[in-house]
């Protein structure tokens, strides 16, 4: 384990044989060559460590898989919030003392010490063929939560909470888990070059890893209630940073840490340690989130502040549970990797079902071979004494045994039926066959212990997840007054409230994505004639840049040749105010790509990136709205906080300047759905003001004695060269490069399109014929939809915007 307060990782403590942290109940057969088993000792987890009762989320590998889509369906379940505080157990009494966050850091630390010195026990004796299936064991089993390491907090922040000081640290932490600013540069790459390094598969998050049938399911217990809390973070905000906490403080998984000098060498222990600092930066991932759970416990809410310790402590102390419960499960069953029997009948269990239905003729010891698959409830021993003792074994020599010669090559019935690894699997248990004879035969009883402890393991597996019952007339939760299925879909102020957070609804997504789709369909209207526009084809040899540079000096021309003519102070006040609501969310049109796999993506790693900066990288001097709001309170406006009821409501703001702000808070909550569309609305808003706008505003604010900063900044960081512009162009470019990859050959032109589309929708026509066009477009794309699909929500955008 990795200490964050700059002392050295602690070398493991020697094993000792008298020692051995394997619990008696789940005992398994020594490597070899011992001569009797070693003596083994019950461990017994802390009271506060103890699981609780088995929460209301029947398959956890779905839950992963559903929590890492951030346009999925988890988010609209009404029941999923209770689900996940189920599965968080229950709070501590009001009562108990809620200790500091030095306290919870230490009893993490201290969990980790002991925990990594009884995986050392296990491992440390292990070396060549024995030790491979254990290490193998731990890296995959690892995979779930290190490859998603920090995506929890992906969204944290919103476009309502973006000045606050807990959003700012909380993104100061995200980002310096993504690495900022490079493609693939999150904690979770580091890992996945890990397994790519021991040759181990699957490598990244998504189906064929919550569909693995190496590891065991308890791995996805705790990634996959932290990403679905991470999608619900209005609900789960203390629990998230205290779990964080916890996790920070743990240090690197003590599995891996058990490993460290084997499999991992000190640089990648160290990279993978989620508390430490990443390669280049100062501050350490425990400190950057104590600071952030600091922030958070800070606020000035004296009504909730109490309410907010014991709830981040709750979500401490649920972490540390799971993470002990995982590691017990994973201890137990890296040992048993150790068991002659574990390999194959990890094999049979996973090839049980489809040869079931091809092995009905097949005789072993008088019993159909399909009815041995049929009841491996019965466990290993007889099936695979049957097997050893068949024609198709030669005991000690696999390649005399037709298993694994004639059956499975080119001729045989059997080709290609197996992996080369199922194939080593099986020669290696042919191998090994005697000497499992010698041990059976060497322990009282042929080893029952042994066998019940692989049959039982049989459950930590993949198996078919029970389905749970449904409740009889289960109410929906009570609805909140800020319930944003509840607003006002026909008050652009109601909407504009209702999407400034992540919360959501079915609603809420219908409304959404209407509105986008009718905004960007009007956009559409006389696109080819259109001055000013993205031209009509992508240039795949040079890209954008050239187009860029022109477009910048078109904008210096224009502004150099008719200056507008200087604003009065009122004319300016107001338009500095009007302009408020698009301001306040400044980056908003991006906060989608705050989603883990975009954020670090090869196009949305420039988007975050992006989107980090107009938030003042983490530094609240430095963050766009605040600095907005320092300019509004010159001229004499004190605005209420963005995400409260009384902005929107605030008399001074004419209706029509929610229109743009709903827009971009609409399309950034389908960064998969219409990325097209938001690489180029970016484009459009990045380069809106350089050379040009910029450079008046800047003009009219000094001539009335007003602060410059805000527009200053953003004519620098917007530049064509190596700003947001220029971020920008590389984003799209990337994109459509990619695009053979990603949706097939002769795709290009229609994705351009919509690319060009999302560019001119910053400022669509708004004529009364572009509004009728709109209008008619999306009703009749709504009824094909409905008619096609069951009227699914979200069915429409990406059928139409593709025509």
């Amino acid at each position: 384990m990795s200490q964050h307060d700059d002392t050295p990782r602690p070398a493991a403590p020697a094993p000792t044989k008298e020692t051995s942290d394997v619990p008696q109940d789940r005992r398994v057969l020594p490597a070899p060559p011992p001569a009797e088993a070693a003596p083994q000792r019950q461990h017994h987890l802390p009271d506060e460590l103890t699981p609780r009762a088995e929460p209301a989320i029947p398959d956890h590998r779905a839950l992963y898989l559903r929590a890492l889509d951030p346009e999925g369906p988890l988010p609209l379940d009404p029941r999923t919030p209770r689900h996940l505080r189920a599965a968080l157990g229950d709070p501590p009494p009001d009562s108990d003392p809620t200790p500091d966050l030095d306290a919870l850091t230490a009893r993490a630390r201290a969990w980790s010490a002991e925990t990594t010195r009884r995986f050392t026990t296990v491992l440390a004796p292990l070396t060549g063929a024995h030790r491979t299936p254990a290490a193998r064991c731990v890296l995959l089993n690892t995979a779930p939560l290190a490859l998603t390491t920090g995506a929890w907090l992906q969204w944290l922040t919103s476009a309502g909470n973006a000045e606050t000081e807990p959003a700012l640290r909380a993104l100061a932490l995200y980002a310096s888990d993504l690495g900022v600013g490079l493609p693939d540069a999150h904690r979770g790459a580091d890992y996945r070059a890990l397994l790519a390094r021991h040759h181990l598969e699957p490598a990244t998050p998504g189906l064929r890893l919550a569909a693995s049938e190496h590891l065991i399911t308890a791995s996805f217990r705790l990634p996959g209630v932290l990403l679905a809390m991470s999608r619900l973070p209005d609900h789960f905000r203390p629990e998230i940073l205290g779990a964080d906490l916890c996790l920070r403080a743990a240090g690197l998984a003590p599995p891996l840490a058990a490993l460290t000098g084997h499999e991992l060498d000190e640089p990648t222990a160290d990279a993978l340690d989620p508390g430490a600092a990443r390669a280049g930066g100062t501050a350490t991932g425990l400190a950057l989130s104590t600071a952030a759970a600091r922030a958070l416990l800070a606020e000035p809410h004296p009504d909730t502040a109490p309410r907010t310790a014991r709830r981040l402590h709750h979500g401490h102390a649920w972490a540390l549970r799971e993470l002990a419960r995982w590691s017990e499960d994973l201890l137990a069953e890296t040992a048993l990797t150790q068991h002659p029997d574990y390999g194959v009948w990890r094999l049979i269990h996973t090839r049980a079902r489809p040869a079931a239905v091809y092995h009905s003729g097949y005789t072993l010891a008088g019993r159909p071979l399909a009815d041995w698959f049929q009841h491996l409830d019965d466990g290993p021993g007889p099936f695979l004494d049957a097997l050893a003792r068949s024609p198709l074994v030669r005991p000690g020599r696999p390649d005399a045994s037709p298993l694994v010669c004639g059956l499975i090559d080119a001729r045989g019935p059997m080709f290609r039926v197996f992996t080369d690894d199922e194939t080593a699997t099986l020669r290696r248990w042919i191998a090994r066959l005697p000497e499992r004879d010698r041990l059976r035969a060497a322990t009282p009883g042929g080893t029952p212990a042994a066998d019940r402890a692989l049959a039982d393991a049989r459950h930590r597996w993949n198996l078919p997840a029970a389905t749970a019952p449904e409740p009889e007339a289960e109410p929906a939760d009570a609805p909140h007054p800020d319930d944003p299925a509840a607003f006002d879909h026909r008050s652009p102020r109601a909407a504009y409230h209702a999407l400034l957070s992540r919360r959501t609804s079915p609603a809420l997504r219908r409304f959404a994505h209407d509105y986008t789709t009718r905004w960007l369909t009007r956009a559409r209207y006389r696109l080819r004639h259109a001055p000013g526009q993205l031209p009509a084809r992508w240039d795949r040899v040079s890209g954008l840049r050239d187009w860029l540079a022109t477009a910048h000096d078109r904008h210096a021309e224009q502004l150099d040749r008719a200056a507008p003519p200087l604003p009065t102070r009122e004319e300016l006040v107001d338009s500095t105010l009007q302009l408020a609501p698009l301001i306040m969310i400044d980056g908003g049109w991006l906060q989608g790509f705050t989603d883990h796999h975009h954020a670090s993506a090869p196009s949305g790693h420039f988007l975050f990136r992006t989107y980090w900066d107009e938030l003042g990288n983490g530094e609240s001097e430095w963050n766009h709205p605040r600095i907005y709001r320092e300019l509004l309170a010159e001229m004499g406006i004190e605005l209420p906080a963005t995400d409260a009821p009384e902005f929107s409501a605030w008399p001074g703001f004419r209706d029509a300047s929610f229109a743009t702000p709903v827009y971009w808070l609409s399309i950034s909550r389908f960064p998969q759905t219409f990325q097209p569309e938001i690489l180029g609305l970016n484009l459009a808003m990045e380069l809106s003001g350089v050379g040009g706008g910029y450079r008046s505003a800047s003009l009219a604010l000094r001539h009335h004695g007003y602060s410059t900063q805000f527009v200053d900044l953003h004519n620098t960081i917007d530049n064509v060269a190596t700003g947001h512009s220029a971020w920008a162009v590389d984003a799209i470019d990337n994109y459509l490069a990619d695009l053979p990859r990603l949706v097939g050959p002769h795709q290009e032109q229609a994705v351009w399109e919509r690319v060009r589309v999302g560019y001119r929708s910053l400022n669509p026509p708004t004529t009364a014929a572009a509004r009728l066009y709109a209008a008619l477009r999306s009703r009749r794309g709504r009824a094909r939809a409905a008619g096609a699909r069951g009227g699914a929500p979200g069915a429409t955008g990406t059928t139409r915007e593709n025509r």
